[in-house]
């Protein structure tokens, strides 16, 4: 089984281009089963499409799809009051899925988090989470919203699931001297950006979950901002206790289109489950 966590960017590339064929293409060479995406909106539509483009990319990659609205944009792709938030593609039906708002934090965004159920060949039911976190340098409002999407994902912690997205913060065990911290730093004050104390994924971590590329990664693994060469590895694939066994392999999917197709290049995880 392979799973991908994908923000696409609202389809749009660094070109400044809406592109919905070309975020297809990417999916579709990754041969991934399961798709959490983020920055979608639904159920827009963009100049060349005649259906929301969310539904467009389900029909081209013969998938299931859900939703999951964070919150709404009155300007969204130029038309009023369109749903902004995550979505899951899977290969296989999608028996349930629920959309959970994040507790709200002062001098964030609203936030969302899809809970969604898949049914595998073999008659199993898996969770899938997909949610994105608060962008920009406060970590504090971050680690707040993982702390109230914990309050769902809990009851399955001693169940094989994944969680997956674009959780605007580094891990640790990505820079492990001070070397390699101290060339991020620079890298984050070229770009106007201050580099936090990274609090959110060693709480994710604490709370029981695995992070598949420390686990099984390989080759380059940031995976933002494809616009300026790649700052720093944001997007993930995190996954419980009892299904880390079963990791197999996790890459940065940058074959072409990728790099072009969104400013973030999606994670693709193999698990032998």
């Amino acid at each position: 089984m392979k799973l991908l966590t994908y923000n696409i960017h609202a389809w749009e590339g660094t070109d400044a281009v809406v592109d919905v064929d070309r975020v297809i293409e990417v999916i579709r060479a990754s041969e991934a089963d399961i798709v959490g995406l983020n920055e979608v909106y639904h159920p827009a539509k963009t100049a060349e499409l005649d259906r929301p483009a969310l539904e467009y990319m389900a029909e081209q990659l013969g998938m299931h799809f859900v939703f999951g609205q964070a919150h709404g944009f009155r300007f969204a792709f130029n038309r009023p009051a369109r749903s902004y938030g995550n979505a899951l593609l899977a290969r296989w039906p999608i028996l349930a899925s629920a959309a959970h708002h994040l507790t709200p934090v002062a001098g964030g965004q609203q936030r969302g988090l899809l809970e969604t159920r898949v049914l595998l060949p073999d008659g199993r039911a898996f969770t899938v989470y997909v949610t994105h976190l608060e962008g920009g340098g406060d970590e504090t409002v971050r680690l707040a919203q993982a702390k109230s999407l914990l309050s769902w994902t809990i009851r399955d912690r001693n169940q094989p699931h994944a969680l997956m997205g674009d959780l605007n913060t580094i891990n640790p065990a990505d820079y492990p001297n001070a070397a390699s911290l101290e060339a991020l730093r620079r890298r984050a004050e070229s770009m106007g950006l201050h580099l936090y104390e990274p609090l959110t994924l060693p709480h994710l971590l604490k709370q029981g979950y695995v992070d598949a590329w420390t686990e099984v990664g390989r080759g380059a693994s940031e995976t933002w901002d494809a616009e300026t060469q790649l700052l720093a590895r944001i997007d993930y694939v995190l996954v419980s206790k009892p299904l880390a066994p079963y990791l197999v392999s996790c890459q940065r999917w940058d074959a072409p289109p990728a790099m072009s197709a969104s400013d973030h290049l999606p994670v693709l995880v193999e698990l032998d489950y």
